[in-house]
Order: structure tokens, then sequence, then C-alpha cells
């Protein structure tokens, strides 16, 4: 008896380590690569590009300095963007109805 419940106890400490680790019914995901930290490219940025951007990683998460460049890039883009949007409505291109 006492030996099928040291078996059972290592079980289940095996199922709970196992549970820990990510190994039952979830995916883990992709490693993350070794390439050096690109940034957003020059001229117009498509959904594409902010796809691909990945950060180095520190101890306690991303490098400042590069979300902040890419943030810094995003928000100057969406201005940019909002500013044309307003001059275009502003000029009247606006499709008719009938």
């Amino acid at each position: 008896m006492i030996v099928f419940l040291i078996a059972l106890l290592v079980v289940v400490i095996g199922l709970v380590v196992f549970a820990i680790l990510g190994h039952f019914g979830t995916h883990l995901e992709d490693p993350t690569g070794t390439s050096p930290f690109e940034s957003l490219p020059r001229g117009v940025v498509t959904v594409e590009d902010i796809e691909q951007v990945r950060f180095d990683q520190t101890l306690r998460g991303y490098r400042m300095g590069q979300v902040d460049e890419v943030l810094d890039r995003l928000c100057a883009e969406l201005a940019a963007r909002d500013d044309e949007i307003a001059m275009l409505r502003a000029d009247g291109t606006r499709p008719v109805r009938d």
C-alpha cells in the first residue's frame, strides 16, 4: 500500500511540474530571435512593418529606448495621416452621394 501511495505522489508531482512548465495543453510561443533590433523603415509605415518589429529583451521586459523610438515614429505617422485626412475633408473632396 505504501508503495502505491509513493508512486501516486510521484505521478502527481510530475503532473504539477509539467503543468507549471506549460507542457500540458498549451502551445509555447516561438522563441525570440537573436537578430539585432531593426526599427521601422523610413517612409510610409505599413501594417506589415509594425507586425515585424521585434524588440530586444532585457531582465525586466523590453529595451525602453527601442520601444520609445517605435512609439514616437508611430505617433508622427498617425499625426501626419490625421493632418492629411483633415486637409482632404476641408477641400471638400468627399464623394457625392445621390
